[in-house]
Formats: structure tokens, C-alpha cells, sequence
């Protein structure tokens, strides 16, 4: 944070940003604004110097097809960003992000992608496909009294395997998830987190992007308290989008042969 201007840094807006991702910079940068906190958003491209300061990363959803195209590009900022998550920086990683930020990626044909190695976890192709409305009770730490009921939009066919000791991201209330045999979904590792839930995620559920802010501006000293009356409209937006998800959860998006 310079200048009491937070720093999010979008990683790979190209290549990982196929779901509307750009949404969640966005959410993060409106509800930010909205408790009178000014930022600025980096995008690093392929190749280019990484910065050597952010207080949120957010990585997007991708094709395995752009995991590939980024080649050596992943190991040489991995841990880079490896080490911005170990100093309480929020990395927030979606969809394919979420794969690419765990340890490898194996895929169905082919070699594994190396990953950002974010999350102590690798995500293995070639799971059922899970098409669903998606309802959970996250883990991630919010601020006080706020819902822990998250809605969103699964489309995968990852399988995530959690190493020992790993946090889930939430338990599945109802949709597919994505950890074969158990009903949680994607992981925790301190302020950063990752998941399949798309939405976009963030403009769904003002709570998770109130928690995310809440712990960058906690490792800057600094308070974070949106202002109720400021984000009453987006608010309800999420509100009424996410009934909407509650009502027809299990009605649509069956099984796709």
C-alpha cells in the first residue's frame, strides 16, 4: 500500500480471465471505495517485471490451453507470489486460477503444468464435470456477524487433492465441489483462498470481498469498515441475485453427458 492506496494486482488478465473475472477487481476496488479507501490495480502480463508490492492478488479463470501458453512464465513468478500469500497478502484465485495456484496441474493427455504452488494442493483433469448452481458455508474469515452462506457457479472437472493439514475454502451446501468423496470445496492457506466458484464470486457475495480487504488493510495497521449506506444498492443487487441461485439450485444444470 503506497500512499494509503491499495495495490491489487491482477495476474494474467488475459490468459485467466474467460468468467467475467475482471468482475472481482472490480467488487474489490467499489467496496474499497466505499469505506473511503483509494486503490490502484496492476496487471502483469506474461514476461513482464513482476511488482514487488501488492496487497491483493487476484488470478482468474482459464483454459488449460493458457496454462500451457504461459510456459515458464508460472515457476519464475511463483514464488514471488508464494511469498506475498506467506506475508498475509489475500491471493484470490478462481477457477482455473485456483488450479494453476495449487502445485501442479495433471491433466487428462499430456505432462503437468507446474503451478504457482500458492496452495500446497494439485488439481488432477479428468474428474466428472460438475455444471451446477453452487451453495456453500465458506471458511474464510469474514468480519464479524457477516453470513458465512456463499452462492456462485460451478463449471470444472478438476479434482483437487488437498495435501495434509490443508483448509478447505467451504463446505459444499449444494452443488458438486470439488474433492472427490468429501463435500467441501476448494482450499484456505491464511489470508489467500481458492476456489471453483465462479459468479463472478466477489460482486455474489459482498461479505467474502469484505473479508478479503479486511485482512489486507489489517497487515497495513489499517481498519476496514465499509459504509452500509454506501453499498445498500450492491448490496441488494447480491442479495436478490443469490435468492435467486437459492431458489432454482436444484433445478437446473443436470448432469451433462
Amino acid at each position: 500500500m503506497t500512499a494509503d492506496r491499495l495495490t491489487i494486482l491482477h495476474v494474467y488478465p488475459r490468459q485467466m480471465g474467460v468468467s467475467g473475472d475482471r468482475g472481482n477487481v472490480v467488487a474489490l476496488v467499489r467496496r474499497a471505495a466505499a469505506a473511503d479507501i483509494a486503490t490502484e490495480v496492476v496487471e502483469y502480463a506474461p514476461g513482464a517485471a513482476l511488482p514487488t508490492t501488492a496487497d491483493v492478488v487476484v488470478i482468474g479463470n482459464g483454459p488449460l490451453s493458457a496454462m500451457r501458453s504461459l510456459g515458464a512464465d508460472v515457476p519464475r513468478i511463483g514464488a514471488a507470489l508464494r511469498d506475498f500469500a506467506a506475508a498475509g497478502v489475500p491471493v484470490v484465485a478462481v477457477g482455473g486460477g485456483f488450479d494453476l495456484a495449487t502445485n501442479e496441474v495433471v491433466p487428462n493427455e499430456g505432462g503437468a503444468v507446474t503451478g504457482l504452488g500458492v496452495f500446497d494442493a494439485r488439481a488432477v483433469r479428468g474428474a466428472e464435470r460438475r455444471v451446477n448452481y453452487f451453495v456453500l458455508e465458506t471458511r474464510y474469515p469474514l468480519l464479524d456477524g457477516a453470513s458465512t452462506r456463499l452462492a456462485g457457479f460451478e463449471d470444472h472437472a478438476a479434482r483437487i487433492e488437498l495435501a495434509d493439514g490443508v483448509t478447505p475454502f467451504a463446505d459444499v451446501v449444494s452443488g458438486g465441489g470439488n474433492q472427490a468423496g468429501t463435500p467441501v470445496e476448494g482450499a484456505v492457506s491464511g489470508a489467500s483462498f481458492g476456489t471453483h466458484t465462479q459468479g463472478p464470486l466477489l460482486p455474489l457475495n459482498p461479505q467474502l470481498t469484505d473479508g478479503v480487504l479486511a485482512a489486507a488493510t489489517r497487515r497495513l495497521g489499517r481498519d476496514y469498515a465499509p459504509d452500509a449506506e454506501r453499498t445498500a444498492t450492491i448490496d441488494r443487487y447480491a442479495r436478490e441475485a443469490r435468492a435467486t441461485i437459492d431458489r432454482y439450485v436444484d433445478k437446473a444444470f443436470k448432469r451433462i453427458a
